[in-house]
């Protein structure tokens, strides 16, 4: 049985005039990577979907398979698939927000041969400190561990942890804010660089002056 990479190609979908009212749906529109495994092993591809009405639309320029379908509910979408190894169906839950899927697929006239999970490919977010993370220690002293509270102007970065320790810096690049810190028990220096997700950063921080050697160093997550 040859493979079916639900690597999606251009199709044409039901007008949504067809099918009465616009069912309240995400918008799934975009880029997206596709993971599928099965009978017919796994594989990774990319698509595109677009979504007129009710009514979405695939294309994969790569292999030229296709599919076409309709929402029949908010997040299902019951359709078909054709290209040059064969025709068959295909079933799609959508996550709420749009942002990914996952599904089945088979043949006409026979039960399911593989599953496939889809996400959105999605710009980057900007990236901001501002909010709050918790932070743990990665190494050495624990000075900054717990809820770390940011607030960004521009390139300026004003963080407190818990009531005592007070930093302020600006970022030095995109991604990397240097600072300086002030608490009860003395100051420093304070380096955090953020990970693409903008939700992660790790950090290094030391005693005294900037060019003093770092002492600790922590990881965060964003929370809120």
């Amino acid at each position: 049985m040859r493979r079916f990479a639900i690597s999606i190609v251009c199709g044409t979908a039901l007008a949504a005039s067809s099918l009465g009212a616009v069912i309240a749906q995400p918008n799934i529109t975009g880029t997206w990577t596709i993971q599928q495994s099965g009978l017919n092993g796994t594989s990774t591809s990319t698509i595109t979907l677009t979504q007129p009405g009710n009514g979405i639309v695939g294309n994969n320029a790569a292999n030229g398979n296709g599919f076409t379908g309709t929402f029949v509910n908010e997040t299902q979408i019951n359709g078909k698939w054709h290209g040059p190894t064969g025709a068959g169906w295909v079933t799609v839950y959508v996550s709420p927000n749009g942002h990914s899927f996952n599904g089945t697929w088979g043949y006409n006239g026979r039960p399911a041969n593989g599953s496939f999970v889809g996400n959105k490919v999605l710009p980057p977010s900007p990236i901001t400190a501002a909010g709050s993370w918790n932070v743990k220690g990665a190494g050495g002293p624990t000075a900054f561990v717990g809820t770390m509270r940011c607030t960004q102007s521009g390139e300026a970065v004003v963080c407190h942890v818990g009531t005592v320790i007070a930093i302020n810096g600006r970022f030095r690049t995109k991604d990397k804010v240097r600072a300086k810190w002030t608490g009860p028990n003395g100051s420093g220096w304070f380096s955090f660089w953020f990970n693409d997700d903008n939700n992660s950063f790790n950090g290094v921080w030391g005693n005294g002056a900037e060019t003093t050697p770092p002492v600790g160093r922590v990881v965060a997550q964003r929370s809120l």
